[in-house]
């Protein structure tokens, strides 16, 4: 799969290969493609799939799990999961109920790298991400406890601490 994401990467990566150092104004002649736009916003995803592919071995730094800079990347890193998922379950006609609402986006989650706010601020904002993703959370569960017959089984789907 990563193979098909770095060649696909790379073909699209060719295509737009041009002697520009930068993005360029769209003439006045030039209507937006929805086509053209969609190839643009797969190559985007493509040359993602490219830096996760070719840094996931790479060594590099190992965070300190429990300072107040690194709990706060993670939440903020949770959030982005949260709304991709929920948007790309809101694109398939999924629990649109709870996936096809604005994007989650406290004041925080624009907060540089290096932000450090306090272990309450944390606090405060955990509680308020895990009350958000418990939404999403619990359609999904509920909807997958549904579809299992097995008592024991249904025991089994989204368990948690």
């Amino acid at each position: 799969m990563k193979f098909r994401a770095i060649l696909l990467a790379v073909a699209l990566a060719a295509c737009g290969q041009s002697g520009q150092t930068g993005p360029e104004a769209p003439s006045a002649s030039d209507t937006p493609n929805a086509i053209d736009l969609g190839i643009d916003i797969g190559r985007a995803g493509a040359m993602l799939n490219s830096v996760e592919s070719l840094t996931a071995e790479r060594p590099g730094a190992d965070p300190d799990a429990t300072t107040e800079a690194d709990l706060a990347r993670r939440l903020r890193e949770t959030v982005w999961e949260y709304n991709a998922q929920s948007s790309q379950l809101c694109a398939k006609g999924l629990f649109a109920e709870v996936s096809c609402g604005p994007a989650y986006a406290p004041v925080w989650l624009s907060e540089p790298a290096n932000a450090t706010p306090s272990l309450e601020d944390i606090q405060l904002r955990t509680i308020a991400v895990h009350e958000e993703v418990q939404r999403l959370w619990a359609a999904v569960c509920d909807d997958a406890r549904s579809r299992v017959t097995d008592e024991q089984e249904k025991m089994s789907v989204c368990p948690m601490e």
